[in-house]
């Protein structure tokens, strides 16, 4: 498992971010990794400053590492690369390995790893 230790420049990953209160001070955070694992604190000020604090050392805080961000959103058409087939995405979900898979339906159903599919449109009001 990577730690935020471990991260290099231009790499990216997911905290997973709860808010615990709102008040005069602006909204209160709580940040997680994996498996529900406490990364810190963070407050977002009214006027957009954030400040906080990992609850560990950097080298304690685990994170999923995601190889690129979101390659395919919902309303894009994709072509297979190999037989020319074309769908439109309706979900995308990030996989535990930081990998992404995609489904033709709202609910997911049948997924597809994006290796292999080309963005050749988009539409929107998906």
């Amino acid at each position: 498992m990577a730690t935020l230790a471990d991260l290099t420049a231009g790499q990216a990953f997911m905290f997973v971010a709860q808010v615990t209160a709102i008040d005069t001070a602006g909204t209160h955070l709580s940040l997680f990794g994996p498996a529900s694992a406490a990364g810190g604190t963070a407050l977002i000020a009214p006027g957009g400053a954030m400040s906080g604090q990992l609850t560990a050392a950097p080298a304690s805080i685990p994170v999923t590492v995601v190889t690129q961000f979101e390659t395919v959103s919902a309303g894009d058409v994709l072509s297979n690369d190999v037989t020319g087939e074309t769908m439109v995405v309706r979900a995308v979900t990030v996989q535990a390995d930081g990998s992404y898979q995609w489904s033709p339906a709202p609910a997911g159903g049948v997924v597809y790893k994006t290796d292999g599919w080309t963005v050749i449109a988009h539409v929107d009001g998906l």
